[in-house]
Formats: structure tokens, sequence, C-alpha cells
């Protein structure tokens, strides 16, 4: 049983009004062939084309940037994944296949000037053309698809138009190609059937050549007739979000200048706009650009926060940072940006948004330089482009990516990725944040190693959001990462909404997204819980860590010899009576600066299946100087990979320092601290100590499922309790009439919460929620089998009890009694 204390009477502050919101990228196929419903892939005829100054060295199946990153190619159909997933079958132009007709691809001869290749089809008598879309070309009985191609013949070729599935007919429309210069053709398509595996295609009943510069085929029915697909941004407006974050994201930032994203590439007309291959493996057509991004905004009641570009490639695929020419010329294409948003339709760039049809301007409220940059070259840019938006802009709230002390933003952005658990232990980490520092957007987190999807990591994930809701005068922004995601077209998992072609479902983390942002309340209030404590289910191995010529021996693990296992960080040598940690220079080669202090580190064990124990003891003798670290540790285990390192062109390591979290007892200056983690660690203790400098001293760690006892020569050294977290978090909120309960149970057992409030409410409440087992998913098969629900219930008063399911997330809204 758990308890929650309110006090109505004891109104903290403001809730913050855009609290959660939403962020896109163009990922998994999110623009075209998602949210931008452009049924035919290669729409440009450009996917095969290898991204400016790449190289490839076997054959199209990768590529490598000037800078050394490696990315999935596979001529233009990106991820080796969905090359087999989806069948692919070899064709030179990417989704473009024929049966009496020879084309290829025209470099000299293309619609425009930014548009690097063209498509030559010549047609035999009754020859065909055709694209299998995204995994397919829907047809959705009684609707209506609108074609757009531009198009030019040395001679008339009669084409007949047809979206086809195993010679069945859905829909067709018949087109008459003639003249030698560039012509726009228009059909309309209207379906009689329904079907989400079709084909588009082209027919020359005579034969033929055609040249085609750019082929479109889009419903006409849209959300709000602005262009975006209906049942995603139906989704997305359920939510309420009270800001977008756009367009990125890695995107932004690219892997070369020539793919980085300027707000000048995604303006006019959509075959005017160029091409450029994502980091996230296909190349867009930015039909999806800076304007359709704000008629979004305004058609959710979503306030824009835009990501532009500051001056440098993304720092996690081999960054290239651009000149300070480069960097100007990006900070002009901003500042151009916030006059299409913001300027009067006298200014150049209000002008054309009118000339889009927007006449008046559109909102623009946050701007954020730069997505997950940091360190001095970040540092710089950020200053010099605030500086002079600022100036122009005074407006606008800058966001940040670091909290470096250098940096004066308005909001600081910070992002996490992490398993279940890291979240339920984490409720409390903005409880003592500084409020003399920058406001927080969490701009990116969500559960993506272990429980990808599914049920248990959208309660994590909801226990995390109650920290936000509790320091709501901080914390003012929040969004989940990423937002969209083809079934077919995974670069990452998981993704807050999933769809095919004429189908939708949201994982389980919608759905706390939808219970909290529709049950806001104006004010936070007071409140206390008192709760269950759960335990974390660690394992792994025991280890001897420290710096280079660090020296053990005797390793003991529960009664048996323990031997060198594996090697973590540096190597291990074995002398006549001990080991000794040494260092080859070449395998840090290329390593981030902050990584020159981290120990070595050697893994050790008794039997092959040490790896798994979860208590026991663990002792060696060690080396211990004054002036270098060393040290022992217990439960050292790779996390499991997340869908991201899993697909990786060059295979992740899973002992990587990133991914390890143990419990460690480091000896240095006097001082032993016990930590976890290697990279950032956490301190849980710290005590003062006197060595032998330069002597063997005896170090060992009694371990259990919840705490660890570390000692020295035989002493107590130090004793920690072991990551744990709350078995449920609530949090209050109010207006004037109501009470707002949010109560998260992350067990698997029901609670029955007693909860306690100052004032008298009305016996009658509402409660939305959604529970069930820890792996429960939605699939496009069953979207629904995770889903909220409201429930009238009866029975509050001052103090009464609320069954909370298992696995649980639950706001209950309480009348104020008058």
């Amino acid at each position: 049983m758990s308890t929650i204390s309110i006090k109505t009477s004891g109104r903290r502050f403001p809730t913050a009004p855009d609290l959660y919101g939403i962020f896109f990228e163009d990922i998994n196929h999110a623009g075209d062939g998602g949210i931008y419903p452009e049924m035919l892939r290669n729409r440009s005829f450009e996917d095969s084309l290898l991204p400016e100054g790449c190289t490839t060295s076997d054959g199209g199946k990768t590529f490598v940037s000037p800078t050394g990153w490696v990315d999935e190619f596979n001529n233009g159909e990106g991820m080796n994944e969905w090359v087999l997933d989806n069948h692919i079958v070899p064709t030179p132009v990417p989704a473009w296949y024929a049966d009496g007709c020879a084309f290829s691809l025209e470099s000299t001869d293309t619609l425009n000037s930014v548009r690097k290749a063209s498509l030559r089809a010549s047609f035999e008598k009754g020859g065909k053309l055709w694209n299998i879309g995204y995994a397919g070309v829907p047809q959705e009985t009684g609707k209506a698809y609108r074609l757009l191609c531009f198009a030019k013949a040395d001679a008339p070729v009669s084409l007949k138009l047809s979206i086809e599935e195993d010679g069945r007919i859905f829909s067709e429309a018949s087109l008459e190609i003639s003249g030698t210069e560039w012509t726009r053709y228009d059909a309309v398509l209207t379906a009689d059937g329904i079907t989400g595996n079709g084909r588009f295609v082209i027919t020359a009943p005579e034969g033929g050549t055609v040249l085609f510069g750019f082929t479109s085929l889009m419903p006409e029915d849209t959300y709000n007739g602005h262009g975006l697909r209906k049942d995603l941004v139906e989704k997305l407006a359920a939510l309420k979000p009270g800001f977008m974050r756009f367009p990125g994201g890695c995107i932004v930032e690219g892997f070369t200048m020539e793919t980085a994203m300027f707000f000048r590439k995604t303006i006019g007309p959509v075959w005017e706009r160029p091409s450029f291959w994502l980091l996230w493996h296909y190349r867009s057509t930015n039909g999806l650009g800076f304007h359709e991004y704000l008629q979004l905004c305004e058609d959710l009641g979503a306030e824009p926060m835009y990501v532009c570009n500051c001056g440098m490639t993304c720092q996690g695929r081999n960054p290239y940072y651009f000149t300070d020419e480069e960097t100007d010329d990006i900070l002009q294409d901003t500042l151009n940006a916030i006059e299409y948003a913001l300027g009067d339709k006298t200014t150049k760039w209000g002008a054309l948004r009118a000339e889009m049809g927007h006449p008046e301007p559109f909102r623009l409220k946050y701007l954020e330089i730069g997505n997950e940059n940091h360190g001095p070259e970040y540092i710089r840019r950020y200053l010099y482009i605030r500086e002079r938006i600022s100036r122009e802009y005074p407006d606008l709230l800058i966001l940040a990516n670091t909290k470096d002390e250098e940096l004066t933003p308005d909001i600081v952005d910070d992002h996490y990725y992490n398993m279940p658990e890291f979240y339920a232990e984490n409720v409390g980490i903005y409880d003592n944040y500084d409020r003399s520092k920058p406001d927080v957007f969490v701009g990116e987190f969500s559960v993506n190693q272990t429980y990808e999807g599914q049920l248990r990591g959208a309660v994590a994930e909801a226990m995390f959001m109650t920290g936000f809701e509790r320091n709501q005068d901080k914390i003012r922004l929040c969004s989940y990462a990423p937002l969209l995601s083809h079934e077919h077209y995974h670069s990452w998992f998981p993704n807050l909404v999933m769809y095919d072609n004429y189908r939708s479902c949201a994982i389980p983390s919608y759905y706390a997204f939808r219970v909290f942002g529709n049950n806001r309340g104006s004010w936070v209030l007071e409140s206390q819980d008192q709760t269950n404590t759960i335990y974390r289910e660690l394992h792994g191995l025991p280890f001897v860590e420290g710096a280079e010529g660090t020296v053990f021996r005797n390793a003991v693990l529960n009664d048996l010899n323990a031997y060198p296992e594996k090697a973590v960080r540096g190597q291990y040598s074995a002398l006549s009576d001990s080991v000794v940690l040494w260092a080859d220079p070449e395998e840090f080669a290329g390593e981030p600066p902050f990584f020159k202090d981290l120990d070595l580190v050697t893994a050790l064990a008794s039997g092959p299946s040490d790896i798994d124990l979860r208590e026991g003891r663990f002792e060696a003798d060690v080396i211990l100087k004054d002036d270098a670290p060393a040290g022992i540790g217990v439960l050292l285990a790779p996390k499991p990979l997340s869908f991201y390192d899993r697909m990786q062109p060059v295979p992740t390591d899973p002992w990587r320092l990133f991914n390890l979290e143990p419990i460690r007892l480091v000896i240095r200056d006097g001082k032993a601290s016990v930590l976890r983690g290697f990279l950032r660690p956490k301190t849980l203790a710290e005590v003062p100590v006197k060595i032998r400098n330069g002597e063997f001293h005896h170090l060992a760690c009694d371990y259990t499922t919840e705490e660890a006892v570390f000692f020295l020569d035989n002493e107590e050294l130090v004793r920690v309790t072991l990551p744990n977290y709350p078995s449920m978090t609530g949090v209050a909120t109010a207006t004037d009439d109501e009470v707002i309960v949010k109560i998260v149970n992350f067990s698997e057992d029901p609670d029955d919460v007693v909860i306690s409030l100052d004032a008298d409410v009305e016996d009658a409440y509402t409660v939305d929620r959604f529970f069930g087992e820890a792996t429960a998913e939605n699939t496009l098969d069953d979207p629904e089998h995770v889903s909220d629900e409201t429930l009238t219930l009866s029975g509050a008063s001052r103090e009464f009890v609320y069954r909370a399911p298992g696995m649980s997330v639950n706001a209950l809204r309480l009348r104020l009694r008058k």
C-alpha cells in the first residue's frame, strides 16, 4: 500500500503551458512516405546517386563520407534490413521496374538546376514501367489520388496510368505526352477498391520514349487540406501538443555540409527543392519543408520550435566543422527562416510565405541552436549565432544543447535513452536542480533498451514524467523521440506512432503522453509519496581497475580463484605471481579528450556462469599508490544494445564503457569513492582513507541484491545501497475547480493507494488510465491492445483508496466541493 498526501492550499507554482509537445525528425521514412503522404518512392529518380563527396568501394553496398563515416546504401535502397525484409528485387533505379521498357537515368537533361537526374523510358508497344512505392501503393474505395508529373517527348506518346495488384486494376487515368520542353501533367485516379500493396503502373499501348523529370502521386484527402496524412496528424492532434520541435534531430547536422539542413532547400515548389541523403539511410525530396512544418504547428495549435544547424555536421559521425564563412552562411539562412515565419508580407521572405498561401505571419516561439552538439567548437558557434539572432529577434526563446557555464540560453536541451529502470530510478533527477540555471527542455527521451515499445517502457517513462510535473518551474518542455516510423523502414526503434501505407497505431508510450497531456491543471500542488522500494536486478563479473601499471594478485570470487576473463579497457599481462594492467596507445586513438582519465579495467571470473552472479564476495590484493587510481568492482555486465546499435554496419561492442554501469571502489589521493558506471559516474559514497604507498592492500566486496560493503585490509571501509526505485510515484496539480492526481504504479501488482487531501471533494470522480502486462504492445494488426480508458468512479473524500492496477498510468480528476 502506498500513500499520497496532497495540500490543495499549497500552490507551488503555475504549470508550464507548453510542457508536453512532439519532436519531428525525418527518420524511418517519417517524411516522404509517412506524414507527407507521397506514394511513389524515388519520385525524383535520384536515390541511387551517391551523396556528394562520398565514395564506395564495395559496389554501392555502403559509402564512406569525406570524414570517414560509413553508412549503408545498397544502391540507394538504404539499410540491409530493408532490402531483406521487404524482399527488394535489384533494380538500377530504386523502386522503379519495367517490362517491355528500357529505362535509365539521364544526368544532363534534367527538369531544373536542382534536379540531378531524370528518367528516360523507351517503351515497346504495351511496355510497362512501374513503381512499388513504400512497400506498396495504397488504395481506398472512393478516394482520389492526384498525379503530378513533368515530362517531355520528341514525338507524342500516349500513356495509361493505373494502380494495380496481381492484375486487379483499382484506379486508372491517361496522359498524352508531347513536346520537347518540360511540361507539367496532372491526372486524378479514383479507387474502386482497397489495397495496401498495389503498384503504380505506366503503360504505353503504342510504345514511345518519354523523359520523366519528376513524378508524384498524393492522396487528395489530407488533414485540413494542407497536404499531410490525415490519420497520422489526427493522432498527433489527440495529444494536444504544446509545441513541435522540427526538423531534427541529427538530420539538422547532416554528415557533410551538403547534407546539413538549410532552410532554403525546403521551400518553394516541391519539384524545385533539392533532395539529399539523410543520415538515417535514405534520400528525402523535402516535400515536407519549413512552410509545411509551420502549417502543421498552426493546425495542431502547437508552438513551433525550429532547430537550426550551428555550423558543424553530426559530432557522432566524424564531424566537419564549418569555416567562419560557411557558419555565416548558415546564420543568414537561419535569419531568413525566421523572417519567413515572422516577417510581414512586405519583406523578402514574408512575401514568399504569402506566395505559398499564408499571407499572415506564422508563430515562432522557440529556436534551438544545434542538436546534441558540445565542446569548444559548439560553444564558440553558439555564442556567435545567438548574439546576432537575439539582437534581431529579442522575443525568441533560445535553446542550447549543453549546460556549459559559458552559455546563457533561455532553455537547455537534455536527452535520455536508456532502460526502463533508469527512468524509475531518476524520478527526482531535477528535484535539486539549481534554480538559478536555465530552464530545461527534455527534448528526447525514451526506453530503447529492453521493453522497447512495450508497456513496461511506457510506465517507466511516465514515472520520469511525474518528475517533470513536480518541477515545472524549471522543466518547461518535454517530448518523446522519435515520433513516427514506417513499419517497413525502421532505422530506429521504438517510435511513438507506427504505420504502413494504409494503417497506423500508437505504442503504449503514446498513451502516457495523452493521459498526462490531457490532464494538466493550472498549479502544481505540494504533495508527498510513501511507497515500497524495488531493487535493480543487477548481475555481472568482478573486476580490477586502475592506472597503467596497476598490479594485483590473489583474486578470489566466492572462495574460488578468479582469473582475467576480459580486458574491458586496456590490456593485461600475467607476471610470475600477479597481473599488471597496461595500455596500447593505438587502442585509444581517436577517443574523446575526457576518456584520457579513465581507468584500465580487467574483468575476472572463476567459471563460465559468473556473469550471471547477483551476489557474493570478491577480493584481491592490489598495489595502491597515492597519486594513481586503483580499485575493484562488481556487477560488470553489458546492458542490452538498443535497436540503433544492433543495426550498425560496423558492429557495436556491447562492452564499451558507455554501456557498463558496475559498482566500483576507486582509491586515489586519500579518498575511497564508490561509483556507479564509468562515463559520467554517479558517486554513491566517498570516505577518507590512508594507504601504504606502493604496497599491496587487500580489497574486498561483499554484495547482495540490496547493498555492497567494501573492505580495506579486512576493515569495513564503506557500505552503499544498490540501485533501486520507488514502486509508485505521484504528483498533483489543480485548477480552481479540480484536483488532478497522477499516479504511476511501476509494480506488476495492484497498489491500494491512500490519497489524503486537505479539502473536501465530490464523491464521484473520473480516471483516465491504461495498464496491462509488462510486455504488452500494439501492432498494426492489433492496434489497441494497449490503450487508455476513461472511468467514472465513486468514493472520493478527504481520504480514500484508489486501486492502481499493476503496471499502470492513472490520472484522477477530483471535483472540489464549494
